[in-house]
């Protein structure tokens, strides 16, 4: 199962919406979030608090940590 939808972020005072995608396994689930034209893939560990699994090499640039930690924030948010 895999489903779209947008992640809404503060970023630098501004907020942005993003494109995600669950993707379901059998036991867990991953969150790929598009950020610049890179796809950052973010899991939840043993404790839930989420974590940047890879990024695939789509992009040009390195996302700024930054964003990276706000998209975080944002999703334990939205799944909490």
């Amino acid at each position: 199962m895999n489903d779209d939808f947008e992640l809404p972020v503060t970023y630098k005072g501004k907020e942005m919406l993003l494109t995600a995608r669950l993707k379901a396994f059998q036991y867990s689930y991953k969150i790929e979030v598009e950020i610049d034209g890179s796809v950052i893939i973010f899991e939840a560990d043993e404790e839930r608090n989420w974590r940047v699994l890879a990024e695939e090499e789509s992009g040009n640039k390195k996302p700024d940590p930054e964003l990276l930690r706000a998209v975080i924030h944002s999703l334990d948010q939205h799944t909490k």
